[in-house]
């Protein structure tokens, strides 16, 4: 038996007229998944809001049926639920990339994407860009990803001074993100699950403004409550100035009488090739049929004439033009863009 509790929020901030970022969870399949969108305008909601739906629609097929149409990811060491989240956040990235390829008004869009799905014994983290997952147990707060941003590979390197880095100019340039490109690389992770860890996911406007130790202090203020921990993370971001939206999602592992299973340390799974790109956009075609497709799927799909958005719950609504001075956010190499 497994019982994971789930717990989300998303707010606009205190400069931002629209919210771009998008959570979802996902009970029926032990998942959460967090997305910052970017891209300006409503391109950027619509991004974010692309791949949680499209991650939940193939989370919830039939995983046989889904096993036998998409490429076979080689990594046996892996859960096969962790390898049912990489296929979803691979076709979550493709169908971010043709919806902004078939829309001009939508070019250049593209979103992070956190993922998280309890799989027994063991708990798979997957993800693209400088959105965050953490785990919390025992009071203490350690990251379990790291950014995929300009920043994060001039730390690594150990090129870069503290204080060197609150003053870097490009720290909101992300070197990887779903929609960019027809095909991403896709970083997992495993840890063992135990009993009352939490899995906490978060949007940049989290973690880009409120460092680690004031995120542990506020969840430690509420060991035992993870929607006032929600509120407080939060009310913390927004008070530390609001620039960003901020969503902050948490798992709880609740109950578990199955024994913790290995871990496995973070690793990257490549971009698919070519033939597994068709086979992607033809599964894509069955997860979303547009009219006249369902019978008549041709052998090579023709990859731009993928429906878009026909299983958006709601469509973003108009916004005004967002002329608030805030800091660029772009892709590297691809291009610079104000978010």
């Amino acid at each position: 038996m497994l019982k994971i509790g789930m717990h989300g929020d998303t707010n606009i901030g205190l400069v931002r007229t629209i919210n771009e970022d998008n959570f979802r969870k996902i009970p029926a399949r032990d998942t959460i998944v967090v997305c910052d969108g970017m891209g300006g305008h409503a391109a950027g909601e619509i991004a974010s809001l692309t791949a949680v739906e499209t991650v939940e629609a193939s989370l919830l097929r039939d995983p046989v049926a889904a096993r036998s149409r998409l490429p076979e990811l080689s990594h046996p060491e892996l859960p096969e639920g962790a390898l049912e989240l990489v296929h979803s956040v691979r076709l979550a990235n493709r169908r971010v990339f043709l919806t902004a390829k078939s829309q001009r008004s939508m070019h250049g869009m593209g979103t992070t994407l956190v993922a998280v799905r309890f799989c027994g014994g063991q708990v798979a983290v997957c993800h693209v860009g400088d959105s965050r997952v953490y785990k919390f147990a025992d009071g203490v707060l350690t990251p379990l990803t790291v950014d995929h941003s300009l920043l994060a590979e001039w730390k690594l390197r150990g090129e870069i001074s503290d204080e060197d880095e609150r003053n870097f100019p490009e720290r909101n340039i992300i070197t990887r993100a779903l929609g960019t490109r027809p095909s991403v690389a896709v970083d997992v992770r495993i840890v063992p699950a135990k009993k009352n860890d939490w899995y906490l996911l978060c949007s940049d406007g989290l973690c880009g403004y409120v460092d680690d130790r004031t995120i542990t202090k506020v969840l430690n203020q509420h060991p035992s409550d993870p929607d006032r921990a929600i509120r407080g993370l939060i009310d913390t971001a927004n008070h530390a100035g609001g620039q960003d939206n901020v969503t902050v999602a948490i798992g709880v592992i609740e109950a578990t009488d199955l024994p913790s299973g290995a871990a496995f340390d973070a690793q990257t799974i490549p971009e698919t090739s070519e033939e597994a790109a068709h086979l992607e956009a033809a599964y894509l075609q069955e997860l979303f049929p547009a009219a006249g497709l369902e019978n008549s799927r041709p052998v090579e799909p023709d990859t731009d004439k993928i429906p878009t958005l026909p299983m958006l719950n709601r469509a973003p609504e108009p916004q005004p033009e967002d002329t608030t001075e805030k800091p660029k956010r772009g892709f590297w190499p691809w291009s610079s863009k104000d978010e």
